[in-house]
């Protein structure tokens, strides 16, 4: 995009920021262009050469994130540089390591005015001389905080002004990612500088740090390709999950057409063998659909959200479980103590409902009761659904939420879709049961 092209806002950030950085570079020169000692000099190569190499060259400090070390060079040449070179040695490098990594002119300049303000700022406030004191190492502590922190509030200025978001908000995000790494860099820069007044042999020591950030990038970036190659082959199993329930479905429905048909003719010997065949295929074909619910409640797919009622979703819930339940002679409670909607996928939370109700008939003997109660937990609406049935043994409520945990009968495919879906929501699945008193599930989502 031109500059022409910006927000007028935005362009008038562009040209501040370098602005002010010229000024305060110009009240920075004020301090003298004269070192202390000669070899301070061979600094501004160094810094310059550092600072190009550290834009090259980002560090990963998470999965997502990426972080210069630019910092340290910029600060250094802050305190030790002369102040009418160190700013200006700084500027330089973060232009040309911008133009390196081939970000525009625009931004590159951008960058470099930012580097240039907040590195006269520091040099203003403390720029080492040839003797060192309590004091001075004072002024160089807060030169390192002031660097940082003049860094980060006009680095985040362009993504507020053209995101149109708080300023502030997007402000406190950046400190909070970013602090730990801005910490570190300044302290061994400022470490470094002090030595390298009082004993220039070790002033390189702080540097140490540096080796463990390197095995740190390398060891996230190793961790990141194992988890490329784990999300292949779960979207692998996703792929042959989905491919075997519809290949399996179509000859299903065929053998259960055909046992119906034999089942009206009631050929003698055949009735209960026929019987257990269709019963067996119908429980095929309740795992077919959750093997399709599961592949589907792992895809990566936007969830369709609408507004959706927890009290009518629960009572659609009963209406379809009804006749199973009644077969079972089981009844139904519903219990709504406080009216609640979310914003969900109507269709994968009725799934998860669905499921622990199923369930719950399931384990529930005849003559009890089901109970589905929509109330408000800790952190948003919730749903619970209570049955009384044995409990849960302590053995299993480890792994009873993973896929195809068994217990003496059922997919073990129906708490693991249940999880996955909530966790979907952006909520948790959690259980409470005791041996003989029956158990109750509760689905709790963000308000």
């Amino acid at each position: 995009m031109t500059f022409s092209g910006l927000r007028p806002e935005l362009r008038a950030a562009i040209v501040a920021v370098p602005a002010a950085g010229v000024l305060a570079a110009v009240l920075a020169a004020t301090g003298g262009i004269s070192a202390p000692f000669p070899w301070r000099w061979a600094l501004a190569p160094v810094c310059f050469a550092a600072i190009v190499l550290a834009e090259r060259f980002p560090v990963r400090i998470g999965a997502e994130q990426k972080v210069s070390l630019g910092a340290l060079p910029c600060i250094v040449a802050a305190l030790l540089l002369p102040p009418a070179i160190g700013p200006a040695t700084a500027a330089a490098g973060e232009l040309a390591g911008n133009r390196l990594v081939g970000r525009a002119w625009l931004e590159a300049a951008f960058n470099a005015g930012n580097v240039l303000l907040a590195t006269s700022v520091a040099a203003l406030i403390g720029a080492l001389g040839a003797h060192d004191s309590l004091t001075a190492d004072a002024r160089a502590i807060a030169a390192a905080a002031a660097y940082s922190a003049v860094n980060l509030l006009v680095a985040v200025l362009p993504a507020a002004l053209h995101t149109r978001r708080p300023y502030f908000e997007l402000l406190r995000r950046a400190f909070a990612a970013s602090w730990p790494a801005s910490l570190a860099l300044a302290a061994c820069a400022v470490a470094s500088s002090v030595l390298a007044i009082d004993a220039p042999v070790v002033a390189p020591l702080p540097l140490v740090i540096l080796p463990l950030i390197l095995r740190m990038n390398l060891a996230i970036e190793s961790q990141e390709r194992a988890n490329g190659q784990l999300a292949k082959v779960l979207a692998a199993q996703r792929r042959f999950l989905t491919d075997v329930s519809h290949q399996v479905a179509t000859p299903l429905a065929t053998i259960m057409t055909n046992l119906s048909i034999l089942s009206r003719q009631r050929k003698p010997g055949h009735v209960e063998a026929i019987t257990d065949s269709v019963a067996e295929a119908e429980r095929m074909k309740r795992m077919l659909v959750r093997l399709r619910s599961l592949a589907h409640a792992d895809e990566d797919v936007p969830l369709r959200r609408e507004l959706v009622d927890l009290a009518e979703l629960t009572s659609d819930v009963v209406r379809a479980y009804a006749a199973q339940a009644h077969s079972s002679g089981v009844d139904f409670v519903t219990q709504v103590e406080v009216p609640a909607s979310v914003s969900a996928d109507k269709d994968l939370l009725r799934e998860a409902v669905a499921n622990l109700v199923a369930n719950a008939v399931r384990v529930s003997p005849r003559g009890a009761a089901v109970t589905l109660r929509v109330a408000r937990g800790a952190a948003g609406p919730s749903i619970d659904v209570t049955d009384t049935g044995p409990g849960i043994e302590t053995e299993r409520l480890k792994t009873l939420f993973e896929r195809f945990q068994r217990s003496d009968s059922g997919s073990g495919l129906g708490l693991a879709i249940a999880r996955r879906v909530v966790e979907r929501h952006g909520g948790s699945l959690r259980v409470r049961t005791a041996h003989g008193e029956g158990s109750t599930f509760t689905i709790e989502l963000p308000a």
